[in-house]
């Protein structure tokens, strides 16, 4: 009979038959259901209802590096509905300048960070949030 490697130290066998007075020939047990930490955190996240909050909150950490710094300046990420992230944009002439040139790299890059399955498409739209001159 061939004996596998142990998936315990054998010194933790060792206390273990003493500990629980087992015969000295039983074999160490393989662990069936065992599971790593890190792999147990996405399923609980999601169970909680906190998975849609930990990407976005690791969206707004990488934003400048998505998106580079200067664009990160003059706009900033929205809601996610349906897949399609919308990106909040200071002002339009910045809006038609990242709607023209910038977008097919935005999105790129999002998705190569977060997944085409979380980020199907951007849309960008003026900021409500900032004060337009004159008001």
């Amino acid at each position: 009979m061939r004996y596998r490697t142990p998936k315990f130290s054998p010194g933790r066998w060792a206390l273990e038959r003493e500990r629980f007075h087992l015969d000295a020939y039983q074999p160490q047990p393989t662990p069936d259901r065992s599971s790593k930490f890190a792999d147990l955190i996405p399923a609980f996240l999601k169970e909680v209802g906190l998975e849609d909050k930990v990407w976005q909150q690791a969206l707004l950490n990488e934003w400048p590096r998505l998106v580079g710094e200067q664009v990160a300046r003059r706009a900033r990420p929205g809601k996610i509905q349906n897949k399609i992230l919308t990106i909040f944009v200071t002002n339009s002439v910045w809006l038609n300048e990242l709607t023209r040139y910038s977008r097919p790299q935005m999105l790129k890059n999002l998705q190569a960070r977060f997944g085409t399955d979380l980020i199907r498409d951007i849309r960008l739209q003026p900021d409500p949030d900032v004060q337009k001159p004159g008001r």
